[in-house]
C-alpha cells in the first residue's frame, strides 16, 4: 500500500467520498454547502462574513464526516440494540445537528448585518439564478440514490462544471465560487463510487 503524503490525500478524499455516497444527511450537507458557495460568489458580503460562511460549511461537513466513522466504529464493535451505543450514536447526531443549526443562525446574522450590501446584489444573483439553480440541480442529481446510466451522470457532470466554470468567470468571490467547485466534484465522485460499488 502506497504511503507519504500524496497517498493520505488520497484515502481522506477517498474517506469523504465514501460518506457522501452513503449518508443521506452527508448529501443533504453537500448540497448545502454548493448552494452557500453559487451564492456567496454572486452576492458582496463583507470578508469577516465570507469567512464565517466558509469554515460554516467546513465544520458542518467535517461533523458529518465525525458522525458517520464514529457511528461506523460503534457497529464495528456491537451490533446489539445497545443504550451505551445508541447514546453515542445519538450524541454525535445531536452534535452536527448543533453545528449546522449555528451555520443557519452564521448565515443568517451575516445577512442581516449586510442587508443592504445583499439588497445591492440580488439583482446580480436574479440575472445569474439560472445558472445557480441549473448547478444545484446537477448537482442534487449526482447526490440521488438509485441507478442511472452512466452516460446521465456524465452529462450531468459535464453540464455542471461548464455552468460553474461561467459562474467563475465573473464570480464575486474566488473562494466561494471554488467551495461549489469542489463540492461539485464530490458530489461527482460519489455517484461514480455508487456505480462501482453496484456493480
Amino acid at each position: 500500500m502506497p504511503t507519504g503524503l500524496a497517498a493520505s490525500f488520497g484515502h481522506a478524499f477517498r474517506g469523504l467520498v465514501e460518506v457522501t455516497a452513503r449518508e443521506r444527511n452527508m448529501k443533504i450537507h453537500v448540497l448545502a454547502g454548493i448552494a452557500v458557495g453559487l451564492v456567496g460568489g454572486e452576492v458582496a458580503l463583507p470578508y469577516a462574513g465570507r469567512l464565517a460562511l466558509l469554515l460554516c460549511v467546513a465544520l458542518v461537513i467535517s461533523a458529518e464526516m465525525l458522525n458517520s466513522s464514529l457511528e461506523a466504529l460503534v457497529d464495528l464493535h456491537t451490533r446489539d440494540r445497545r443504550e451505551e451505543a445508541r447514546r453515542v450514536k445519538d450524541a454525535a447526531a445531536g452534535a452536527v445537528l448543533v453545528l449546522a443549526v449555528g451555520a443557519v443562525l452564521v448565515a443568517a446574522a451575516v445577512v442581516a448585518g449586510s442587508w443592504e450590501t445583499v439588497q445591492a446584489s440580488l439583482s446580480r444573483l436574479g440575472s445569474r439564478a439560472a445558472g445557480v439553480v441549473a448547478v444545484l440541480l446537477l448537482a442534487a442529481g449526482q447526490l440521488a440514490p438509485g441507478r442511472r446510466h452512466p452516460v446521465m451522470d456524465l452529462v450531468g457532470a459535464v453540464a455542471g462544471m461548464a455552468i460553474l466554470a461561467v459562474l467563475a468567470a465573473s464570480t464575486r468571490s474566488a473562494a466561494f465560487t471554488a467551495t461549489a467547485l469542489v463540492l461539485f466534484a464530490l458530489a461527482v465522485a460519489s455517484a461514480r463510487h455508487r456505480r462501482g460499488a453496484s456493480a
